[in-house]
């Protein structure tokens, strides 16, 4: 494990260097060495996690190319195996990342690295991304719960998603979206708009109806999802029920303004708020100034009679 983070200082700035051949064919090694600590098992948990950890802070350092030796073409009896190639170390990358989901304890420092390397690994390798989306966005089939209410892989990163710490909300919400293809609906509809919203607001992608529908995603819909799709709350991510206000009397409409005419001008006497209206040169001014004008100028024209 020492050597593991001699490696890791050494290639802390690797993306920056320019490589050659022979340092390619190293590095390549090197990434297939890392995978093979990633599948083994050291003396106990512990060390076994501490491994795949020093292992994965590795992996983050090397530039993408190299990542596609975690995905041998060599697939033993026994082996996780999706379009031809070993998952075996995807597999594994998942669990890792669920067992430290389950602890809670210093998350930035202990998932920044593994989700980095999985949403890296998705963007610059299709098979990578269509092996993480089946197993983290399987197809929706319980709509009546929030996303984040569960123990599922998603549910977990659904709920990182509005996580105090912005780096660790914006690094679970970049993964899904990965997985999701850059798609917004598709986002929405596996974690809530209002999850989402931090994400979408920094890439100035706040309305959903921005992006098309995925007609692959749609013939992938479950029909469970197909027949509760009209009842689901696009920003809560589940079924709720339609609850309308009682019909109101003409007497407690009239009330009801009254209260809130009340407020208002509590609020504005108080300077809270400053109401505004449309001169008659189409521009907005405050109410007061116009009304005190206004009044001015009817002074002035009883002068004048």
């Amino acid at each position: 494990m020492e050597i593991l983070k001699i490696l890791f200082n050494i290639t802390v700035d690797l993306n920056r260097r320019q490589v050659d051949e022979e340092d390619a064919a190293q590095y390549r090694h090197l990434a297939a060495i890392l995978r093979h600590c990633l599948l083994t098992a050291a003396e106990g948990e512990e060390r076994t996690e501490e491994l795949q950890s020093h292992a994965v802070n590795l992996l983050v350092n090397l530039p993408l190319r190299y990542l596609d030796a975690l995905l041998p073409a060599r697939v033993p009896p026994g082996s996780a195996e999706y379009l031809g190639l070993n998952m075996d170390a995807l597999q594994t990358l998942l669990c890792f990342l669920d067992t430290r989901l389950d602890r809670g304890q210093r998350l930035p420092e202990a998932l920044n690295p593994v989700l980095l390397l999985l949403t890296t690994s998705a963007r610059a390798h299709r098979e990578t991304r269509k092996f993480l989306r089946m197993r983290v966005l399987p197809p929706l089939r319980e709509v009546r719960t929030r996303p984040e209410t569960g123990n599922s892989l998603r549910n977990k990163l659904v709920r990182l998603m509005t996580h105090v710490d912005t780096g660790l909300k914006i690094r679970a919400a970049e993964l899904l979206f990965v997985l999701c293809k850059g798609s917004v609906p598709r986002l929405v509809k596996y974690t809530g708009y209002g999850n989402a919203a931090g994400l979408l607001a920094i890439r100035g992608l706040q309305d959903p109806r921005a992006d098309g529908a995925d007609s692959s995603d749609t013939d992938s819909d479950t029909e469970e999802f197909k027949d509760a799709r009209a009842d689901i709350n696009p920003v809560t991510g589940r079924i709720e029920g339609r609850s309308l206000p009682p019909p109101m009397s003409e007497e407690q409409k009239q009330r009801e303004a009254q209260k809130l005419f009340m407020d208002l001008e509590r609020l504005a006497r108080g300077r809270i708020i400053q109401p505004l209206s449309l001169s008659a040169d189409g521009r907005l001014r405050p109410l007061e100034a116009m009304l005190r004008s206004l009044g001015e100028e009817r002074e002035s024209g009883s002068e004048s009679d």
